[in-house]
């Protein structure tokens, strides 16, 4: 049953039949019982004036990693390849041996294998934690051109030293790239600079404390040399594989390039990596220092012009870049491989074995010696391509947007599941008698 309002022109009979309704500031009086303005002739909102009820809980999205798989395909290719070049070297080791390879005449090829795997594993780090620091290959040259002072009588005391710069290093870069807020490749440019101009003072220093010759220690192999490394570079990369570790370098990344917060944690990672990596880079100048190598103290054996040797800081960062690229590092610090920094640098150095061991022809026997340096630029370019390439593969998938807010929503009206006599208000139910005047 519909209200309907007297004449307007009548006089009132009682209250009931003139109800007092204060209508809303700025409209007029709506017509009870049709829901319809009179002067605007629309639909009155019932619900104007009163926030949106919402129903429903909002979640906290998980974090969405990177993809792994594709390293570990990378890996094994890698790990096929690898095998080639080094059944390569076995059909050549006439050429490149002078006789049949034996674990004494490959003693020194292991040595300077373990120094170059500790440098690139290094390296890789500081690029792993998105803070690339360039002066890691050129910590070798502290101990090796320094033998009196970085190893000394007592090679304990000389590993100190050596983790000493490393420790001040580390503090420099910290300051340089979280306070000062400088790039990181340009504050690695910058300790190595600060290594090269600090040579002078080292000498000083090293003709007050230090003594003739440097003590020794007994080599306990080679070869276990470069397993221990090897077991170093893969037990750092299934670390990286922890979920925690690589939420934390996320982070780390973002501390160093100035785009996240400088929490503690993040400060924290951010200098115990670039200490780590830095004593890697000494420890790889350290060792042929201490044991020999089969080689003098300022060069330990490596074919071609990269060599771990006073002038490591120069001709070993093209090798290192290379080798950490081929290994699957992305340059943006988004993975890092497990096998790979071995496997890459076993690879490369036996390519570089045969490619040396190569005669030219007659008119020209210099021939792929004068092209090393092209064999290397394609090296490089294909290892970044490769990191390219992992890197857009690993990627996570897009997360699809859905709402973490579950609102009201009225169902239409159904007349046979209808209840009258409720007594609630059903802004679907329509109009049971037309509005009359």
């Amino acid at each position: 049953m519909t209200y309907v309002p007297p004449e307007r022109d009548e006089l009132p009979l009682d209250q009931t039949q003139r109800p007092d309704i204060a209508a809303a500031p700025g409209t007029g009086l709506p017509a009870l019982g049709n829901g319809v303005d009179n002067q605007s002739a629309q639909p009155v909102d019932p619900f104007a004036g009163q926030p949106a009820v919402t129903v429903g809980y909002a979640e906290t999205a998980a974090p969405v990693r990177d993809r792994v798989v594709f390293q570990f395909v990378w890996e094994a290719i890698l790990l096929l390849l690898t095998l080639n070049a080094l059944f390569l070297v076995y059909q050549r080791q006439d050429e490149i041996f002078g006789g049949d390879a034996t674990l004494d005449s490959l003693g020194p090829y292991f040595a300077s294998l373990t120094s170059l795997l500790l440098i690139v594993t290094g390296f890789g780090m500081t690029l792993r934690l998105g803070a690339v620091n360039l002066a890691v290959p050129a910590m070798p040259m502290l101990a090796l051109g320094l033998p009196s002072l970085f190893v000394g009588s007592n090679p304990l005391v000389g590993l100190g030293y050596t983790a000493g710069a490393a420790l001040v290093l580390a503090i420099l870069f910290l300051v340089l790239t979280v306070v000062l807020r400088i790039p990181a490749w340009l504050a690695g440019v910058a300790s190595l600079v600060v290594i090269a101009g600090s040579i002078p003072a080292l000498t000083e220093l090293a003709e007050r404390v230090g003594s003739g010759e440097p003590g020794t220690w007994t080599n306990p192999g080679n070869v276990w040399l470069f397993a221990g490394a090897a077991a170093l570079s893969a037990a750092g990369g299934l670390l990286g594989l922890l979920p925690g570790v690589r939420d934390r370098f996320s982070k780390v990344k973002g501390a160093a390039d100035g785009t996240g917060d400088r929490e503690a944690g993040s400060v924290f990672a951010l200098f115990g990596g670039t200490f780590l990596a830095l004593l890697l880079g000494g420890v790889a100048g350290f060792l042929p220092a201490v044991f020999g190598g089969g080689g003098t103290s300022s060069e330990w054996v490596l074919t071609g012009m990269f060599s771990v040797s006073t002038l490591s800081g120069l001709v070993l960062t093209p090798f290192v870049f290379l080798v950490v690229f081929l290994a699957g590092t992305s340059p943006w610090g988004r993975r890092g491989p497990v096998l790979g920094t071995v496997l890459a640098t076993i690879a490369v150095w036996a390519l570089l074995l045969v490619w040396n061991s190569l005669q030219g022809p007659a008119s020209d026997p210099e021939l792929f010696r004068n092209w090393t340096g092209a064999l290397y630029a394609g090296l490089l370019l294909l290892g970044l391509f490769i990191a390219f390439g992992l890197d857009r593969l690993g990627r996570p998938k897009e997360p699809v947007d859905a709402d973490t807010e579950q609102t009201t929503e009225l169902s239409p009206y159904d007349p046979a599941f209808t209840n009258d006599g409720t007594g609630l208000f059903d802004p679907t139910l329509p109009d049971a008698t037309p509005a009359t005047r």
